[in-house]
Parts: C-alpha cells; structure tokens; sequence
C-alpha cells in the first residue's frame, strides 16, 4: 500500500450543551451565555433528553428547576452516564453573567472527566 501524503483528519467534537424542556426566556438566556461560553445550544422536551444525550454527548445538561424536580434521580443518573454536568435554573431569576460563568465552569468540569476529547467515552 502507497502512504497518502494527506494528513489523517482527526473526529472534532463539537461543545454542546443540552437544555431540556426550556421556556422561551430561558431558551434566550442560554443562548446569550452559550455564545460567550463558545457552545452549541440545543434543545430537547423532557421525553427525547435521554436519546438527545446519548447521541450529542454534551458537556452541560441545562433545565428548568421544576424539570429538574420531576426526577432527579433518573437526570443525574443520565448526566453521570454521559459524563455531563448539570445545571438547573429558576425561569424567573437568570442573571446572564452568572449563567455565563456557571456555564462556563461545568464545562470545564465536565471536559476533565472524559477520559478524551474525541467522543470515546467507553
């Protein structure tokens, strides 16, 4: 076999976060932070979150707190399975530069936990 003298392209994982069953203003406020925070936002109702994440992988797993409170055992469960970190949020109190940073912060928690950055999570 002949060697290509193209280099190997390399799977590139793309940042994601998941918010799960959002209003109209937290959808906004999360977009606005996720642009700061350089992640792609998307978004999934509470009954498509488990396969949105598994096929996504995402860094930060955002929802509203009664979302949250509907089964918390079954989101952290979810979250620890897709190595992901949570982030839950009161609709009626979203501070955009403390959700910026929180954003932020988990998602550096989360990258640290994977055994890769190439979407290999084992």
């Amino acid at each position: 076999m002949r060697e290509s003298g193209s280099p190997t392209l390399k799977h590139m994982q793309i940042p994601v976060a998941l918010l799960v069953g959002g209003t109209e203003r937290l959808i906004s406020a999360v977009s606005d932070a996720a642009l700061s925070a350089q992640v792609l936002v998307a978004e999934c109702t509470v009954a498509d979150a488990a396969t949105m994440a598994a096929q996504m992988r995402p860094l930060v797993i955002v929802m509203p707190d009664e979302v949250y409170n509907f089964d918390r055992d079954g989101f952290e469960a979810l979250a620890r399975d897709v190595r992901s970190r949570l982030l839950t949020l009161a609709d009626d109190d979203i501070d955009p530069v403390a959700l910026e940073a929180e954003l932020s912060q988990l998602m550096l928690e989360s990258e640290s936990q994977r055994p890769s950055w190439t979407g290999d999570l084992g």
